[in-house]
């Protein structure tokens, strides 16, 4: 294996060695390390994992929190040739042990649950080789061999998978190559001015793509410095004051609101750089940010097939300026504007294919435009301003793009619920959450209503607010 045959994440870090290599750049919960730092313990767990058979074309399931060791990972796999898979670990293993139905996946790194130390049950066709625990690290490592039959899934020149769900809650894999990954990183430093001396702070998990492109991508293809931590606050990533030139920080709204308000509370300011990643913010709500950081935040217009989209300055009259490469213009007229439509510099490449008409399946007629299912509002010159919702069941939630078609399949399995439907809403500050109204038969209160919630979803789609509505009148379908 030589370094020529490596994947866009080693070769990134390879490029800035020799001009770059002793500047601190990953500060994490446990540890600091230079680039230097960084390329030594990446070549140290390629070997380890070369030990263990894993090779070019390989697809690696990495399943863990934002740890120095998935970044350590994720180069290492990359040194190798493999594809790496990040998967969300907030729904257990189910989605683990979903996406190896789809995907030919020949390891699993993940982060032991509990005492829980039997091996997982994969599904049928897969066989176990091995399972150890890593050199000097609490993550596990499943060897296995892959069904003949799911060895096609994956394009010969993908680097990176990533799963995105659609409108009716299906799940889809998106493929990327080097130079999309390329693309997108170069677009994020660019875009935020990321650079020596700029400190790059986020507290939300890496397995959201939206957070992976705008702050992995971003880092990977400038010379800041990554300040990430297992732990979801804001105050647990920022780095002391007099530290950095520049402190950007990527999160979301709720987030940024509580540093900000925390901040202005105690009469103090901060200035940084806050990044959004959710277009369908209002500007006004960046106004608190603004007093309290120094300056408007920027607003990523982000779709999970593509990256970014484009980026803007939350200030009234602003526009999103697309990214290099992209094209905008509206589509079909809806009650919240046009329909955004994009033509992207990479072709969008997913399984199965996605339909005309869906997010990110093509424009009917015209293969080079796809749907994205925002809507916006376009200026007599065709740039884009406002985007104040979807055109579709897809939201935002917690930086992890959701389907309320799903969730409202999961709550029609109670034994009494007969009705379900699911809507986002926003609070005062603009943030979204889920409001779940239903009908049940019999007239006592559900009680397991709660529970029930929280064993069949992922914490992030567990709607916020429940109402439950009276029953159809006897009539109501005559």
């Amino acid at each position: 294996m030589t370094a020529s045959d490596a994947g866009q994440f080693y070769r990134w870090l390879e490029e800035a060695v020799p001009r770059a290599g002793s500047q601190r750049s990953l500060d994490s919960q446990d540890t600091t390390l230079s680039r230097r730092g960084l390329i030594i313990r990446a070549d140290k767990r390629a070997r380890e994992l070369a030990g263990l058979k894993v090779g070019a074309g390989d697809v690696v399931a990495l399943s863990m929190g934002n740890v120095a060791e998935f970044v350590i990972l994720l180069l290492a796999v990359s040194k190798l040739g493999a594809i790496a898979m990040p998967v969300d670990p907030a729904n257990g293993d189910r989605s683990l042990l979903a996406a190896a139905r789809r995907i030919p996946i020949r390891a699993v790194l993940r982060r032991p649950r509990g005492l829980e130390n039997s091996p997982l049950e994969y599904p049928g066709g897969y066989t176990l080789h091995s399972r150890r625990k890593l050199s000097g690290s609490l993550l596990e490592v499943d060897v296995l061999d892959p069904p003949t039959d799911l060895r096609s899934a994956v394009p010969g020149d993908t680097e990176f998978i990533l799963e995105a769900v659609s409108p009716n809650g299906a799940v889809h894999d998106i493929f990327r190559s080097g130079a999309h990954l390329r693309w997108i990183g170069e677009t994020a430093a660019a875009r935020l001015e990321l650079g020596a001396g700029t400190h790059l702070a986020c507290s939300q998990a890496f397995t959201s793509p939206r957070f992976f492109d705008a702050v992995v991508l971003g880092w990977l293809a400038s010379e800041a410095r990554l300040a990430m931590a297992d732990n979801p606050t804001l105050e647990s990533v920022l780095p002391p004051l007099g530290t950095y030139e520049r402190l950007v920080v990527v999160d979301l709204l709720y987030s940024l609101q509580r540093t900000a308000r925390a901040l202005k509370a105690a009469g103090a300011e901060r200035e940084l750089l806050a990044v959004i990643p959710q277009a369908t913010i209002a500007t006004s709500h960046g106004k608190l940010l603004k007093q309290v950081f120094g300056a408007p935040p920027v607003q990523l217009l982000c779709l999970e097939e593509i990256g970014i989209l484009g980026t803007r300055v939350m200030a009234r009259g602003e526009r999103f300026e697309p990214s290099p490469g992209v094209e905008l213009r509206p589509g079909k007229a809806n009650d919240g504007g046009h329909e955004v439509l994009a033509r992207s510099p990479h072709p969008v490449r997913t399984r199965p294919l996605l339909a005309a008409g869906e997010p990110g399946g093509p424009v009917a007629g015209e293969t080079a435009w796809i749907h994205t299912g925002y809507a916006g509002h376009f200026g007599a010159a065709g740039s884009l301003g406002e985007v104040p919702g979807r055109t579709d069941s897809l939201v935002n939630l917690e930086g992890r793009r959701a389907s309320l078609r799903s969730i409202e399949a999961a709550m029609r399995k109670h034994r009494r619920i007969t009705e379900a439907e699911a809507e986002v809403e926003y609070d005062v500050d603009g943030n979204p959450f889920v409001h779940l109204r239903y009908r049940a038969t019999g007239s006592t209160a559900l009680e397991d209503l709660e529970e029930f919630m929280v064993a069949e979803l992922p914490p992030y789609l567990v709607p916020r607010q429940h109402t439950r509505l009276d029953p159809p009148p006897p009539d109501a379908d005559d």
